[in-house]
């Protein structure tokens, strides 16, 4: 929702001024792996071996502007490095690719990735989050991990159109943070690799905010561009 309006040259909206934010229903992590035959245990033995061969390693994307080319530049921004992005068609074929060592690196959803750690099929080296990951027990966070002040998280937000009156957007707040708040609710999203939110609309207005000043700054410095 915001990094549409930092990559494209035209989008028909203004991010800040055309929604009212009502709540951030729930956020989701993405972790950092390589193929087994990546000679890196850790994310800092990445960093060093991506510094000494500048250019040479690949990791794979579901496409400009997808949460793991975002998550993929923030990593080389802060890293000093520049690992390749190579785009795919979806989150499915990069998925394919990573596993069948086509790329040596990966950004992958929790959800739709764990099971090819368990199995081997993919070295898992870091949590995105700034908290560990319960699907990927021992895995350290990037931050903690290599890089301190990484940090990449995605997130839902439930919006209405600016001038909504405001008993409206209260309603709606209220209601959705009450069925959030339902353990059945919290562990059918915690099993998709969700992590329940609920924010109030101020929070979320924030949480808007603060995410595009920070992506302007990595996609400006990086040159992404999705047209």
């Amino acid at each position: 929702m915001v990094t549409n309006t930092l990559m494209y040259a035209k989008v028909p909206y203004n991010v800040l001024k055309d929604f009212e934010p009502i709540t951030i229903l729930s956020t989701t992590p993405s972790f950092l792996s390589v193929h087994p035959s990546v000679p890196a245990q850790t994310v800092r033995e990445l960093l060093q071996l991506a510094k000494s061969r500048p250019g040479a390693l690949n990791y794979a994307a579901a496409g400009v502007g997808t949460n793991p080319h975002i998550a993929g530049e923030l990593f080389n921004l802060l890293g000093k490095v520049d690992i390749q992005a190579v785009q795919f068609k979806g989150g499915g074929p990069a998925l394919i690719a990573a596993i069948s060592g086509e790329v040596g690196v990966a950004f992958s959803g929790v959800a739709g990735a764990v099971g090819f750690v368990q199995t081997g099929r993919l070295r898992a080296l870091g949590v995105t989050s700034l908290k560990p990951v319960a699907a990927l027990p021992g895995v350290p966070t990037i931050a903690e991990s290599g890089l301190p002040d990484y940090e990449f998280v995605a997130w839902f937000v439930l919006a209405a159109p600016k001038g909504t009156p405001r008993e409206i957007i209260l309603a709606l707040n209220n209601h959705f943070r009450n069925a959030m708040a339902f353990p059945e609710t919290i562990e059918r999203f915690e099993a998709e690799g969700l992590d329940v939110v609920g924010s109030t609309p101020e929070q979320a207005a924030a949480t808007m905010e603060s995410e595009l000043k920070k992506w302007a700054v990595v996609i400006r410095e990086r040159g992404m561009k999705a047209d």
